[in-house]
């Protein structure tokens, strides 16, 4: 009942025990570790879109479009969680991230992100291999930012709370 609820409560006070919390350090991996597997998300769909049209199971002028709709996404979301990593100090990821930033910056400014419908069949090879090295990479990124993120939970003191039933 609400009497024996409040004196438990009372009881946990006197006793110091550290209350359920969590910190923003688990808070803040838990975020990346979503936009981790939206990331892979993304590759994925741009492999089984190649493969697919390899397959000629989708016409060029559709499978360009699907890829060049995550493309941009994918760029602004990586770089923008680079930039957070150095903002927070995490020189880690920041460093294994920033060569994938680059890479894509260099295609952005050459202009080779984009598909283009003509001429995809000659780079549809070069391409998939840039895909699976892309997975690769957000794959293993993703299990560090797990990790990341089941040690701050860790780390903050948290404790289940301890239901009574009697």
């Amino acid at each position: 009942s609400h009497r024996s609820h409040t004196r438990l409560v009372a009881r946990r006070k006197r006793r110091g025990r550290p209350r359920a919390t969590m910190t923003g350090a688990f808070w803040f991996w838990m975020l990346i570790f979503v936009i981790g597997i939206a990331l892979v998300f993304c590759v994925v769909v741009h492999l089984v879109t190649l493969t697919d049209l390899e397959s000629d199971y989708i016409n060029p002028v559709d499978a360009t479009e699907r890829l060049n709709k995550f493309l941009i996404p994918e760029y602004v979301v990586h770089t923008s969680i680079t930039v957070l990593f150095l903002l927070t100090l995490n020189f880690i990821p920041f460093l294994a991230n920033s060569l994938l930033v680059a890479w894509h910056a260099k295609r952005f400014a050459e202009r080779q992100h984009l598909l283009d419908a003509t001429s995809i069949y000659p780079s549809l090879a070069e391409r998939k291999k840039q895909s699976n090295i892309k997975l690769g990479f957000y794959c293993i990124m993703f299990f560090y930012y797990m990790y990341r993120m089941v040690y701050a939970l860790v780390r903050s003191r948290w404790t289940p709370v301890k239901i009574n039933f009697n």
